[in-house]
């Protein structure tokens, strides 16, 4: 009889590795959707981060959909001003939303998920030299060899 047991790699249960930021750096066209992070593994997502840019520094109309673990939320539409940040919510109520402000992180804390998709979608007719831009900083489940 043997005593030897293989290493087994499993996943950790609090081990993460913080992944480059997925960011999104697009020449929007009307109503397309684009993706900024497509996942299918254990993550923690942090945040997400969106703004625009156009010549003509005019407000736009954007909208966020997200797919955790095979359900997706949809925000409404949002006219998001010229160069501000803006940030994908998801309040106590479980509904999507982008605004101006970040929620409190203490308070609501990471997403985690084992499959995440974030997608926005342009709405309007891009302006002069119209850029769309999006970041999520991320951090996938680190496997452990025990």
């Amino acid at each position: 009889m043997s005593l030897y047991r293989p290493p087994i790699t499993v996943l950790g249960a609090t081990q993460y590795e913080r992944q480059p930021t997925a960011s999104l750096d697009q020449t929007p066209s009307q109503d397309q959707w684009y993706t900024i992070l497509d996942t299918k593994t254990n993550v923690s997502v942090f945040g997400i981060r969106i703004w625009q840019w156009n010549g003509n520094s005019a407000a736009k109309s954007v909208r966020l959909r997200l797919t955790i673990d095979t359900e997706t939320i949809l925000s409404s539409l949002t006219s998001i001003a010229h160069n501000t940040h803006y940030f994908g919510v998801i309040n106590a109520g479980g509904n999507l939303g982008i605004g101006a402000s970040e929620l409190n992180a203490a308070m609501y804390g990471p997403i985690f998920a084992k499959s995440f998709k974030a997608e926005i979608q342009f709405a309007d007719t891009p302006g002069t030299g119209q850029k769309l831009y999006a970041d999520i900083p991320y951090a996938k489940l680190k496997a452990t060899t025990l």
